[in-house]
């Protein structure tokens, strides 16, 4: 289970510049056997001594990666872009495999759109649009996460 550790992190404010284009990570995108994160391969860390899946550990940087730029939006700081990390969300391998599915990529992408319009204008709405992105996935797929995904909510 995710745990909301608050990260204030302190980045500069990067031009995010055009975006990426999103054909170059998709469903499509063959996985590689092997690397961090693949089957037999997972991600060891204190928040999970057991390892985690690619996807997993790359979710877990989303949950910091929001709560900074919240913070950032509430003290009317400056939010570095998001999209460059979060765009391998639809090439990363899930801790199931088969969970890979056109359904979550439709998701997936659709949660990369509110992130990519979040980085074009950091603002309030358009951050709790990224985590309306984030809730519609895991109720569809996994739920546990939703407490932490309210949790990231602005006050």
């Amino acid at each position: 289970m995710l745990s909301l550790l608050a990260c204030a992190r302190t980045e500069p404010v990067r031009d995010a510049g055009p975006p990426a284009p999103l054909d170059d990570c998709t469903l499509a995108t063959p996985l590689v056997p092997g690397v961090p994160g693949s089957p037999g391969h997972l991600i060891a860390s204190e928040r999970n001594p057991n390892g985690a899946s690619e996807l997993a550990a790359l979710m877990r940087t989303f949950v910091d990666d929001w709560s900074a730029a919240r913070t950032a939006l509430e003290a009317d700081a400056g939010v570095p872009p998001r999209f460059a990390t979060h765009r391998k969300l639809r090439c990363a391998w899930p801790t199931v495999p088969s969970d890979r599915t056109a359904a979550f990529d439709a998701m997936a992408r659709r949660y990369l759109d509110a992130v990519q319009a979040f980085d074009a204008a950091p603002q309030r709405e358009r951050y709790e649009r990224v985590l309306d992105g984030c809730k519609a996935c895991h109720e569809a797929t996994c739920g546990g996460p939703l407490v932490v995904i309210e949790g990231l909510r602005s006050k």
